[in-house]
Order: structure tokens, then sequence, then C-alpha cells
């Protein structure tokens, strides 16, 4: 009888008996922080109930599950979420049932049928994660509440380098060489939900070398001076130059509430942390960095990644450009 159980677990699995084995299968070549995330979604999708059926979509037989099925999960979905999220709800089932298709679990993978819901929200490029304009970045920098937030030097040092919250909370006094800023590792999440200090960038393109100006070299000046206060006159080669208020983990969810704080006394639309990598791109596309060189300094993985995310900044600048052409045509 028990081996008859674990033939049918095996050959003929529950959506929820399959997933928790193509779960297991992937540990060690996805990120922890991935694997939790997508879990969290499954949670979600599993539990929805199939009125056809009388169980819930987890409880579905693989093989058995239809278009009429997925159709429902995607309805429930949409009650209650935007029309992206659903869509990358519906990404990852599809995900998992192509591999279950490629190991032959099933014979047909019934996600192809089911189309992307039409996106109704603005983008968050355009809203939260939006680029600044040079009126709401001076406004930002210039409000008293800004200068005197603990986190001054993180929003400055985010907007002169573009790079991510985590990759400056990781960031180590062994990171600045010479003029360089050598970004190493960024901090991570684990399955488990906690940040820890990681070992790697967040990808391959990711580990890069960012070029110093002078007032990069100034802010982080500024910000040695506010650990040496802080932490004593003892300076370890190994130490994280960016912190938390109480010396943790630098994590954006705090960032973002001061962010929002400043923002509201400002008089400005609330944004993220991750506004100022968006502005930074913007400002270095205005004043005139090759693409192929942003895209470096971002740590995309390829030049499509930031023509996708920032190629709507350079109308200006092609305007600009174009005013400034004047091909001879002859006397």
């Amino acid at each position: 009888e028990e081996i008859e159980k674990g033939l049918e677990k095996r050959n003929n699995p529950t959506v929820a008996e399959y997933y928790e084995r193509w779960t297991e299968g992937r540990q060690g070549s996805v990120s922890e922080a991935t694997l939790r995330t997508q879990g969290k979604m499954f949670l979600i999708f599993s539990k929805i109930a199939i009125p056809s059926a009388s169980r819930t979509f987890g409880e579905l037989k693989l093989k058995e599950v239809s278009i009429d099925d997925l159709r429902v999960v995607q309805s429930e979905l949409y009650k209650s979420r935007k029309s992206q999220c659903v869509n990358d709800y519906m990404a990852h089932i599809k995900h998992f049932m192509n591999d279950a298709l490629k190991e032959r679990a099933i014979e047909y993978n019934p996600c192809v049928m089911i189309k992307p819901l039409k996106r109704t929200e603005e983008k968050a490029r355009d809203t939260n994660h939006r680029a600044l304009t040079l009126e709401e970045q001076k406004a930002f920098f210039e409000c008293e509440r800004c200068k005197s937030s603990f986190y001054y030097n993180v929003f400055r040092f985010a907007i002169n380098t573009g790079m991510r919250i985590g990759e400056i909370g990781a960031l180590k006094n062994s990171d600045i060489r010479g003029s360089m800023i050598h970004v190493e590792r960024t901090i991570t999440r684990l399955e488990t939900g906690a940040h820890v200090l990681g070992e790697d960038a967040k990808t391959e393109a990711g580990r890069r070398v960012i070029p110093m100006n002078e007032q990069i070299k100034a802010i982080l000046a500024d910000q040695k001076a506010l650990n040496t206060l802080l932490d004593g006159n003892v300076v370890a080669i190994d130490d994280r130059i960016f912190k938390a208020a109480e010396r943790g983990l630098l994590l954006a969810t705090p960032i973002d509430r001061e962010i929002k704080r400043i923002c509201k006394a400002a008089g400005l639309e609330p944004f993220t942390m991750h506004a100022f990598r968006a502005t930074f791109a913007t400002r270095a596309i205005e004043n005139g960095m090759n693409v192929k060189t942003l895209q470096e300094i971002m740590g995309h993985s390829n030049f499509n990644i930031t023509m996708s995310l920032y190629g709507h900044c350079l109308t200006d600048t092609k305007q600009a450009a174009m005013d400034a052409m004047n091909i001879a045509l002859g006397e």
C-alpha cells in the first residue's frame, strides 16, 4: 500500500506535490530569495478553490489541470491584485508546468492558451520608481529634513553612482581602491526571510567597477567621518561603509519610510530608494553618457535591459542632438 502511494505521488502527483519536488530540484541553482518569493506566490494561488473539482488548485492532479481551471485562478487573483501582478503569478505557473512537460509528467501545458491581462495600471518606473525631475531632485536634497537625515549620505551616494541599495549596504572599506568603487557583493534575502551579506553581486554583470568623481569621494569622506563618530577610530578594512542607524545591515524598507517622510516635508509625490538609481541613469543620458558605458556602470547584463528601462529618457537628448546636426548638402 505504501509502495503504491509512493508510485502514485511520483507518477501522478497533485500540483502541490509536483511543485514541492520541482522546488527541491532547483535549490542550489536558484537564489534563496527567488525560491522564497516564488514559494509565497504558490501558497496564494494553490489555495484558490476550483468549483468544478470541489478542490483547491494545489489539490488538483497535475495531469488534470485544464484551461478552465487556470482561468478560474487568473480571475480570482485579479479580484485583489493588479494586472501585472496577476500576469507574474500566471507566468510562474506556466514556468513550472513547462518543466513538467519537459519531464513528461504532463503531455500538454494548458497555460499556453491563457493570455496575459492587459495592463491598466501605471508602470512603477513612472510612479514610485520614477526618475526624479531636476525640480524634484533639488527640492528633495534642499529639504532640511533630508539634510538632517541619518541616511543623507546614502541618498547622495545612490544618486551619484546608480548603485542598488543592497550593493551600497554591502560595500566595504576594502572595495574602495584608488579612484574606483569595486562592486563585489550585495545584501541578499534567504528563503527564511532573513537578510545576510552575500558573497556575490546580484548577477555576473553586477560585479563591476565604477569610477569615482570628486563629489563621490567627498560623500565617502563624510560617511567615514560619521562612522568614526559612531564606531570610534578603529577602522577595519573589512568593515561596511554604510550601515543602518542601529549599525546593522542597510535595508530598503526603513530607508523608503524615511524618504516618504522627507517627501511629505518637501511637498513631493513619494518615491522609493530605487528612484535614485533611475535618476542617475536619466541624468547620465541627459549629460551625454554613452549608453554602453551606462550599461556597464549600472551592472546590466545586456544592452537591451538598459534601453528598455531608460530608453524613454532619450527623447529630449535626441532632440538636442538633432538640433545640433548640420549636414552639408552643397553650396
